[in-house]
């Protein structure tokens, strides 16, 4: 499953950095990361359900809008709370 995060705050075209294999985004968990502000939006889908810490969950980060650096803050928090994770930045 792919998720994608972006704050509403980013009105410019957000995209992925790479285009992931379909198969690799259909067996794991992938949240593309596509700004900053989106630590918020990461934990509601982890409240609802949606994305879960039984699970690896990879991080796709981009150059444009902090996408890093919310990728960073979202992967401490999932370490925090002894789930395994991962940033990607390309294939």
């Amino acid at each position: 499953m792919l998720f994608k995060l972006a704050s509403s705050l980013h009105r410019e075209e957000l995209r992925l950095p790479f285009e992931p294999d379909p198969q690799w985004v259909e067996e794991n968990q992938v949240v593309a990361v596509l700004s900053g502000g989106s630590e918020a939006l990461f934990l509601e889908k982890v409240n609802k359900g949606e994305i879960t810490l039984d699970k690896p969950i990879y991080l796709i980060a981009g150059e444009q809008s902090n996408s890093l650096a919310a990728s960073c803050e979202i992967l401490s928090w999932i370490n925090q709370h002894h789930g395994h994770g991962e940033i990607r930045t390309h294939r």
